[in-house]
């Protein structure tokens, strides 16, 4: 074959660098256009071809900074409204991967809680070499298997960044206060938590209460927990935290069990960026940002006019 064996390297190349149409491309290699088309995939998916975008204009835009002037923040970035409601986690992930794919500086310390957007942040970072950077986990693991845990979301965005990558050994709830301080004291709990407080930035979804909720499908809680919550006027969750719509954080006994960074160093963290949207995570949106736990929020456009209008 003329081209040699790398048919993903010569079909980006005829396509970005010599402007040849995907048919014209399938002639050229004796193949198929949809063979052309899923060559393409793959030259993005193994680096060989990297498009660049300046997501940071996103954040000039006037629903951007209407949105940040209302919700308090330092960087807003909303999303182009357009495609599915299911297809919603996966788009504002791949902005949010983009975004922190700008922003991320080489001696970085990266906290990382769990859920399915920072999952679908995590699978669509370009693959980087960033040794100088650490990620580590913010919140304890889960014995549930699911595919947005946390330990799980820490592991895929180091390994993409190829990066320092420090899980929390450590489950994400106990049974009882007093198991929580003694694994607290642990030498090797004690040296994660103080890696956490040198976090540079932190990267969380946040979870409505309203309907069914990922904290029950995960395992992390069950139905009557929750239910003490939400009589207590919560209304979200996130990375870690629960509050109500005005920002008051809501704690129970369950807290007292749960193995998470502690809120006053998450809150002394620079840079807590917050990816999430659509219509049913607007009023916990709307608590998160009062309860000034985010001071970058990644969203939808749909959600980002709600929250103006609210906020």
């Amino acid at each position: 074959m003329q081209f040699g064996a790398d048919q993903p390297l010569w079909a980006a190349w005829l396509y970005y660098e010599e402007g040849l149409k995907q048919d014209e491309i399938a002639e050229r290699l004796g193949i198929s256009r949809a063979s052309v088309f899923n060559l393409l995939q793959k030259a993005r998916d193994e680096g060989i071809v990297t498009i660049t975008i300046d997501p940071t204009r996103l954040e000039r835009a006037d629903l951007s900074v209407e949105l940040k002037e209302k919700g308090g923040l330092l960087e807003c970035y909303v999303l182009p409204a357009g495609g599915s409601a299911a297809a919603l986690y996966d788009r504002i992930g791949r902005l949010g991967a983009r975004i922190l794919e700008q922003k991320i500086e080489n001696d970085d310390v990266i906290g990382v809680a769990w859920g399915r957007t920072v999952m679908s942040l995590s699978k669509a970072l370009s693959p980087a070499n960033k040794p100088g950077v650490t990620v580590a986990q913010v919140t304890g693991s889960s014995i549930a298997t699911y595919d947005f845990s946390p330990e799980l979301c820490t592991s895929n965005i180091a390994a993409r960044l190829n990066a320092r990558c420090v899980n929390l050994h450590a489950p994400g709830v106990v049974s009882n206060p007093s198991m929580k301080t003694l694994l607290m004291q642990e030498p090797i709990i004690e040296q994660h938590f103080t890696l956490l407080r040198q976090c540079t930035k932190t990267l969380f979804g946040v979870t409505h209460l309203s309907g069914p909720t990922l904290l029950e499908d995960s395992g992390v809680m069950t139905e009557e927990l929750l239910l003490q919550y939400q009589k207590k006027g919560a209304v979200g969750f996130a990375s870690g935290y629960f509050f109500d719509p005005d920002g008051t954080i809501i704690r129970t006994g369950f807290d007292d069990r749960h193995i998470v960074m502690p809120i006053e160093d998450f809150i002394n963290v620079p840079r807590r960026i917050c990816i999430g949207g659509g219509a049913e995570k607007i009023t916990a949106i709307q608590g998160m940002l009062k309860a000034a736990l985010a001071n970058v929020l990644i969203t939808d456009q749909d959600t980002a006019r709600s929250l103006c209008r609210i906020l």
